[in-house]
């Protein structure tokens, strides 16, 4: 009687195991997550990230990861930076995911890629003059990223993931200054977007 006690808890084992371990196979998934971004930028501060995308197994323990991500920093006033106002990024990114540990229901990757950034800054208010307006624009831009993660088998059909990663980019921006009496005027300036992202989201597998 012991015996076969112990031959049904090996046997469950096993099989509750095999499953953990599955959600790890490399298999494809969808991705949704929400984090938050530590600009490197003194005069921004960061905001919380959401997004979503698609990952697809391409060899054994490689997989590429399609997403669209957006967040928002705010800019506070600085002389030759962004002014105070929101500055809204989203970029449609690409990664290859490598994994470097795997048990049964833990898995560590590392992850690396680029993005194509799509950026949009509204001015806040500031020192108003009779006939002159004034905006800022940031250019879009590609941005190179990479990081670490970890996945942790819930199911065999979802995992939850956890990501570190740095994104290093610098984008050409504009001050433009709109006066009735003496026309438009433009002054560069360079937004650095560097940032630090930690992520959390859920894998559903298929």
């Amino acid at each position: 009687m012991k015996c076969r006690r112990f031959l049904a808890a090996v046997f469950a084992a096993l099989v509750l195991g095999g499953a953990a371990a599955s959600a790890y196979e490399t298999r494809p998934a969808i991705l949704a997550h929400a984090g938050f971004g530590f600009p490197e930028e003194n005069n921004l501060r960061g905001g919380w990230e959401t997004g979503f995308g698609l990952l697809l197994p391409i060899a054994r323990h490689l997989a590429l990861a399609v997403e669209y991500a957006e967040w928002k920093d705010t800019s506070k006033q600085s002389f030759g930076k962004l002014y105070n106002g929101t500055l809204t990024l989203a970029p449609i990114q690409a990664s290859l995911q490598l994994e470097f540990y795997q048990n049964m229901y833990f898995t560590a990757y590392a992850l690396g890629g680029a993005a194509y950034i799509v950026s949009r800054f509204r001015i806040g208010s500031y020192p108003s003059v009779p006939d002159v307006t004034i905006e800022q624009r940031v250019d879009n831009g590609i941005a190179l990223f990479g990081g670490l993660g970890a996945n942790l088998a819930l199911s065999k059909k979802v995992a939850f993931y956890f990501e570190a990663s740095y994104m290093r980019r610098s984008l050409p921006a504009q001050t433009i200054v709109h006066d009735v009496a003496q026309g438009d005027s433009e002054t560069p300036l360079t937004a650095n977007l560097r940032h630090v992202f930690l992520r959390m989201g859920l894998k559903f597998l298929f």
